[in-house]
């Protein structure tokens, strides 16, 4: 049998988008506090504070800060941009990118390794020989006698 999660998060029909945690717990009335949520007055579900400020984009991003907090959250699918999907654990062996994902990055390394068509007709002048830095004295200095004591 499935583990209950760990937060749920919905919409309800008179106050909008609210988080129902599976226990009460200090650790996530942190993180709902710290991801936009407020308690509600009897205390077992939390609102999204502020709900006409882009709900649907919050939400998600607070869906995907939980998780990467390792809470496991169930939400509605207007919410939740990679349903069925957790965030890797410490340890998970890395995923293969897609195809995709590995044509885009093979651009990217190319386009950032190959020299662009505006530079492609300028030339390099060639570099002057290096300057000496050793300090001499002038010849005027140096036609001036020493006075003697």
């Amino acid at each position: 049998m499935a583990e209950a999660p760990h937060i749920t998060i919905g919409h309800h029909p008179h106050v909008g988008v609210v988080a129902a945690p599976s226990h009460d717990h200090h650790v996530t009335d942190h993180l709902l506090h710290r991801v936009g949520f407020e308690r509600l007055d009897d205390g077992a579900l939390y609102v999204l504070a502020e709900p006409d400020r882009d709900p649907v984009r919050r939400t998600q991003l607070a869906v995907q800060s939980l998780r990467a907090a390792h809470q496991s959250v169930s939400a509605d699918a207007a919410y939740d941009l990679h349903p069925g999907e957790r965030p890797p654990l410490p340890g998970d062996p890395p995923k293969a990118p897609s195809f995709a994902a590995a044509s885009v990055q093979q651009r990217r390394a190319q386009a950032a390794t190959a020299i662009s068509p505006a530079r492609r007709g300028i030339t390099v002048a060639p570099s002057t020989p290096p300057v000496e830095r050793s300090h001499r004295p002038s010849p005027a200095a140096a036609q001036q006698p020493t006075p003697h004591l």
